[in-house]
């Protein structure tokens, strides 16, 4: 991967941790604004009911021709009072909506950012991948020590050991089968102790999931990158047994024929 696709993603992810943090202060200040706005309000629409209140005791007084001018001073108070306050909130609901209009501009930067960084890592796995996929993939090494052709044995020792093995594969797959039944059977038991036996589960662990991988390549166009494995060892000695089977057969007839 080149150190340009590298440094352009970091410098990504350091301009949106950025904008995060100018979001969050931008959040923090809409927030105090509004509740400073709210206040305010709430103070202006107090003082209009006090001015109003005074209003009515001045008509009042001017009704009974007694406290004209206390009255009035009252009213003349509360009327600046509320003028006073109007102008308070009128410039704490500017102010909020200037900070309100500061976080739209910083989320929306944010998601402008963060398309970017999502950008800038998509291309920076997909260099990743390119370089992966373009790597020579030899085969696995051969792990087997391999004799050289003086040191071979006689056919007939070959033909023992090949008869061995067969027989003993065979019959651990057998032994496979038979232990997979009753390890079958034992799952269905839940954790516990059952006289001398636990049952007991451990947890699994997660694995690539190779299938949707290869899915995700085929969907962009491109080919899963591959990984040589070791060569499978085989070894067919049907035959052979077939022959000794054959001779054993023969052999317990004459048997009992000479019996």
């Amino acid at each position: 991967m080149s150190s340009k696709t590298t440094a352009t993603a970091a410098r990504t992810m350091a301009r949106l941790v950025e904008a995060e943090d100018v979001l969050t202060a931008a959040r923090r200040e809409e927030a105090r604004a509004a509740g400073v706005a709210e206040r305010a309000t709430a103070r202006v629409i107090k003082a209009r009911t006090l001015r109003t209140e005074a209003r009515k005791a001045l008509r009042a007084a001017e009704r009974s021709g007694k406290g004209i001018a206390a009255a009035a001073r009252r009213l003349a108070t509360r009327e600046a009072r509320v003028l006073e306050l109007d102008e308070t909130a009128r410039t704490a609901r500017a102010e909020a909506t200037t900070a309100r209009r500061a976080r739209r501009a910083a989320e929306r930067r944010v998601e402008r950012i963060s398309r970017r960084a999502a950008l800038a890592a998509t291309r920076s796995v997909e260099k990743i991948t390119a370089a992966l996929g373009e790597t020579s993939l030899a085969p696995a090494p051969e792990t087997d020590r391999l004799l050289a052709a003086d040191e071979l044995p006689t056919l007939a020792e070959i033909e023992t050991h090949a008869a061995r093995y067969t027989e003993l594969d065979r019959q651990a797959k057998d032994l496979a089968k038979l232990a997979d039944a009753e390890k079958t059977w034992l799952r269905r038991l839940p954790n516990g102790t059952y006289g001398r036996v636990v049952i007991n589960r451990t947890p699994g662990r997660s694995v690539l999931d190779g299938a949707q991988v290869a899915l995700d390549y085929t969907d962009r166009g491109e080919v899963p990158p591959r990984k040589a494995t070791r060569t499978t060892f085989k070894c067919d000695a049907t035959a052979l047994l077939a022959d000794l089977a054959t001779a054993n057969e023969e052999a317990a007839a004459v048997l009992t024929i000479a019996a």
